[in-house]
């Protein structure tokens, strides 16, 4: 029989151990004593303790619940309880815990800085917002101004987030993280400049994390320093050998510095010498050919992959796609068909070989995967517009409902706002307030148009009057466009059609010389608009229709599918559309093409 005193002393012995980092020789240790402390509170949540580090989330659930069972006033045990239901997703239950974790202890620090985690994770950024002020009102100090500016970045309300930051910095000026957090602000809200200041500082004293040296790079890179920019990535690919996402950045620097498809030499080298079998690094260098234009040899480096993983979905995803740019569609849909195989039931996987299969001459079977897809996602734009291909396709009769051009896309002159005189110089400042944005929010490493920018964030969040001036103009063309939706029919923007509306994103996208905007569909949209802010065309284009909007051709167009509507940008001009139809730019031959473009989603 062992005494109380050795029970004692085994249970310490455990937590010692767990203490310094050995869960599993805690539990081998605590283990076999576990039904003397059935009812023992401290040693049960010991337990716990174990369980939640060798990330056996379910079994410290039990553990922790039966803790709290036999020591009900005790807040450590419902904080622990709260912290694995949300590693295990139930963040409702979890914050009810947490708050009654804050009800019991004196200094509920902890456990506030767990329901803002909480409500952070679940995507609930209201009530993280919420939490988070009232975390920083009842104790201010860095950690709690720190999650709040977390809060701020995920709604993209980036001068709140900036002044976060810098109040979170006051408490701990010379905290590594804290400066790394208080330039990204900077960067945010359009300081580059100040930003790179503080990442060269950091970066100077000890490059020391991945993120911090993605930054310092991009930073450099778009400062103008593209030289330092490369130098500083060859450095952190050395420093990180296996972070794709940095070998990513300097084969795009290279690739952009036109070396061709020996963008990637440094992660082939790395490939060849000591990490033949990472798959993940193989695909990021297939990534950036493929981003290049450099199918074969992007199709190359995913064949070598699939030596070391020939099952895995993403893989054959990746595989398929490039097949498919190759013009060879059949292959690429037995690709994909394998790739479903391997997941089952997988929605993602069926999805993928949509475009596929529209491009191998098989519309039938894209239009049964569409349409039984959208019995979960009704509101999937990109699924109706595969839909909407594939009747096409089969010149079934409905696809002229679904997509009817003349009733369905409208085109609006947007007259002169109040305070300008005209709406040519209305067009003027928006212009320039837009071609501002692609210097300060469009990263030239992000981008994936050819010969032009896109902003990277939702100008919505901007505080300059002109964003409301212009969204309140374009608000009366949006409006009539709603009230002219034909009161029935067959068209799925129809559907959706209430009372309330709401604008999702506001984006720009700048095109020069030989730019074009690749076929797309606003996938979470209801109605797409683009507003041309600024045209000026070459004088003798080569081509026609240069520049122009085109609706209905697909991102890869099978044949016979190719434009149905053709717009030609003029400045003041609003192009209102459902967000399922194609849309694209083609070729432009001027010297600049300036849009604003919006999203309206119901409410």
């Amino acid at each position: 029989m062992i005494k109380d005193a050795e029970v004692s002393a085994i249970a310490n012995a455990s937590r010692e151990l767990l203490a310094h980092g050995d869960a599993e020789g805690a539990e081998r240790v605590l283990a076999p004593i576990m039904d003397r402390l059935a009812t023992d509170a401290a040693n049960l949540h010991l337990m716990g303790l174990i369980k939640k580090t060798q990330n056996q989330q379910k079994d410290a659930e039990r553990f922790f619940r039966r803790a709290i069972a036999h020591a009900l006033s005790n807040g450590v045990y419902y904080n622990d309880l709260g912290v694995v239901l949300q590693a295990q997703g139930e963040h409702a239950e979890a914050a009810r815990v947490f708050r009654a974790a804050m009800t019991l202890l004196e200094d509920p620090s902890a456990v506030r800085a767990n329901l803002v985690r909480c409500y952070l994770n679940a995507g609930d950024l209201a009530q993280a917002e919420q939490e988070a002020r009232a975390y920083v009102g009842a104790a201010p100090h860095a950690e709690s101004w720190t999650l709040l500016y977390q809060v701020h970045r995920a709604l993209d309300r980036h001068d709140e987030a900036l002044a976060a930051a810098e109040a979170a910095l006051r408490f701990g000026p010379k905290m590594r993280g804290l400066l790394y957090n208080y330039a990204v602000a900077l960067e945010k809200v359009g300081r580059g400049g100040e930003a790179l200041e503080y990442y060269e500082r950091l970066a100077k004293q000890d490059l020391d994390t991945p993120d911090l040296a993605m930054s310092f790079i991009r930073a450099l890179y778009y400062a103008g320093r593209k030289k330092d920019a490369e130098a500083a990535a060859e450095q952190a690919v050395q420093a990180w050998p296996g972070s794709t996402q940095l070998h990513g950045v300097l084969a795009r620097i290279r690739l952009l510095r036109g070396e061709g498809e020996n963008c990637t030499a440094v992660a082939e080298a790395e490939l060849q010498w000591r990490r033949p079998s990472d798959v993940a690094l193989r695909m990021a260098c297939a990534d950036a050919l493929h981003r290049g234009g450099y199918h074969q040899k992007a199709l190359l480096a995913l064949q070598e992959a699939m030596r070391y993983a020939p099952d895995a979905p993403a893989l054959l995803t990746a595989y398929a796609i490039v097949l498919d740019e190759l013009d060879r569609p059949r292959d690429a849909l037995q690709i994909l068909q394998r790739a479903a195989s391997q997941a089952p039931g997988s929605r993602t996987a069926q999805r993928n070989m949509l475009s596929t299969l529209l491009r191998a001459g098989r519309p039938s079977d894209a239009l049964t995967i569409a349409r039984a897809l959208q019995e979960h996602d009704p509101d999937e734009q990109y699924l109706i517009a595969c839909e909407a291909t594939a009747m096409r396709l089969l010149g079934d009769p409905g696809y002229a409902a679904l997509c009817d051009y003349e009733k369905l896309v409208r085109v609006y002159d947007v007259p002169a706002p109040q305070g300008f005189f005209t709406a040519e110089s209305f067009n003027a400042a928006l212009a320039d307030f837009l071609r501002n944005q692609h210097r300060v929010n469009a990263h030239p490493l992000d981008q994936t148009l050819q010969n032009g920018s896109q902003t990277g964030r939702s100008l919505l969040t901007l505080p300059d009057p002109i964003v409301k001036t212009f969204m309140a103009s374009a608000d009366v063309a949006v409006r009539d466009y709603i009230n002219r939706l034909p009161a029935d029919g067959a068209a799925p923007v129809l559907r959706r059609r209430g009372k309330h509306y709401k604008y999702a994103n506001l984006t720009s996208v700048r095109l020069l010389r030989e730019g074009h905007k690749p076929n797309h569909v606003n996938d979470r949209g209801w109605i797409s608009a683009v507003y041309v802010a600024a045209h000026l065309p070459a004088e003798n284009p080569r081509t026609a229709h240069n520049g122009w909007l085109r609706l209905g051709e697909p991102n890869r167009p099978p044949p016979r599918c190719g434009p149905e509507r053709m717009i030609e940008p003029k400045p003041g001009q609003l192009v209102l559309f459902p967000s399922y139809f194609w849309q694209g730019v083609m070729p432009f031959e001027g010297a600049e093409r300036l849009t604003a473009e919006f999203v309206v989603t119901p409410s």
